[in-house]
C-alpha cells in the first residue's frame, strides 16, 4: 500500500506553461497546456499524460516548454507508480534543459520510490545546487537522508526547508520523524503537534507522536495515537522500520 508522496514544486513549470499557453498558441494548444499543467490535479492523471504528449509530439514548442511537458508529463506517471516512464520523462527534461531543477526534484522521488536512494540522493543535490531557494527539495532530501540513516543530516535539510517556508505542517513530520530516529522524543513530539494542528488525520504524525510518547513513558496515550495511525494508514509501521523506527 502506498502510504505516502512526495511533494512536487509548482512554480517554475506552471508560470512557464501558461506563458507557453498565452495568446500566440492556438486554442487546442492552450487547452492541451491547461491539462498538461494540471493545476489542483483537475484532471486525471490519463488526460494530463495525454495532453502533455500532445505538446510533445505538436513541433510547436521550443525545448524550454518541450522539456516542462516532458516534466509534467512524468509526474502524471509517476502519479500512476509508472516509476519507469517517470524517469525517462524526467530524463528527456533533463536532456533538453540541464539546468531544470524541478525535473532532478522530480526524478529523485521516482528514484527514492523505485528505492534506488544513491541516484534520488544525487538528484536532490543537483535540484539543489541549481536552485537552493527551494524548501520543497530540501523538505524531500531531508526524508531521503533519514531513509539513509543519516539523520543529523537530515534534521539539518528539514531546519533549512523550515526556515525558507515556516510551519509547515510536511516538513514538521518530516524533521519528526528525523527527531524520532535521533532519541529526542520531546522535539518530535513538538513538531508533530504542530504538524496534527493543521492536518488532524495525518497519519504519519499521528505514529510519530504516538511512538515517542511510548518512549516517554506515555504508554496508554502512545498507543492510542499509533493505532488511531494505522487505522488511517495499515502500512504506516512498515514506512517507519524503513526509516529506522521500529514499534
Amino acid at each position: 500500500m502506498t502510504v505516502w508522496r512526495r511533494s512536487w514544486s509548482a512554480g517554475a513549470w506552471l508560470a512557464a506553461a501558461l506563458v507557453a499557453a498565452g495568446a500566440t498558441a492556438s486554442a487546442q494548444q492552450s487547452e492541451n497546456w491547461t491539462k498538461c499543467v494540471n493545476k489542483n490535479d483537475a484532471y486525471s492523471n490519463d488526460v494530463q499524460v495525454e495532453a502533455c504528449t500532445a505538446l510533445i509530439r505538436s513541433g510547436e514548442e521550443n525545448s524550454r516548454n518541450t522539456a516542462i511537458a516532458f516534466n509534467n508529463r512524468g509526474i502524471a506517471y509517476y502519479a500512476k507508480d509508472d516509476y519507469d516512464n517517470a524517469i525517462s520523462d524526467f530524463s528527456e527534461a533533463i536532456n533538453l534543459d540541464p539546468n531544470y531543477a524541478d525535473a532532478f526534484q522530480s526524478r529523485a522521488s521516482a528514484y527514492s520510490d523505485k528505492g534506488d536512494h544513491d541516484r534520488a540522493l544525487d538528484d536532490y543535490n543537483q535540484s539543489i545546487r541549481l536552485n537552493r531557494n527551494n524548501p520543497i527539495a530540501f523538505n524531500n532530501r531531508c526524508d531521503e537522508l533519514l531513509v539513509m540513516g543519516r539523520v543529523q543530516a537530515a534534521i539539518s535539510d528539514c531546519n533549512e526547508s523550515l526556515r525558507q517556508r515556516p510551519k509547515h505542517a510536511n516538513t514538521l513530520m518530516h524533521r519528526g520523524n528525523a527527531y524520532l530516529a535521533a532519541g529526542e522524543y520531546r522535539k518530535a513530539i513538538a513538531d508533530y503537534d504542530a504538524a496534527l494542528a493543521q492536518k488532524p488525520k495525518d497519519a504519519w504524525s499521528l505514529y510519530g507522536r504516538g511512538y515517542a510518547k511510548v518512549k516517554l513513558g506515555n504508554t496508554s496515550g502512545g498507543n492510542a495515537d499509533m493505532d488511531a495511525g494505522e487505522a488511517i494508514s495499515d502500512g504506516i509501521a512498515k514506512a517507519f522500520e524503513r526509516r529506522g523506527i521500529k514499534r
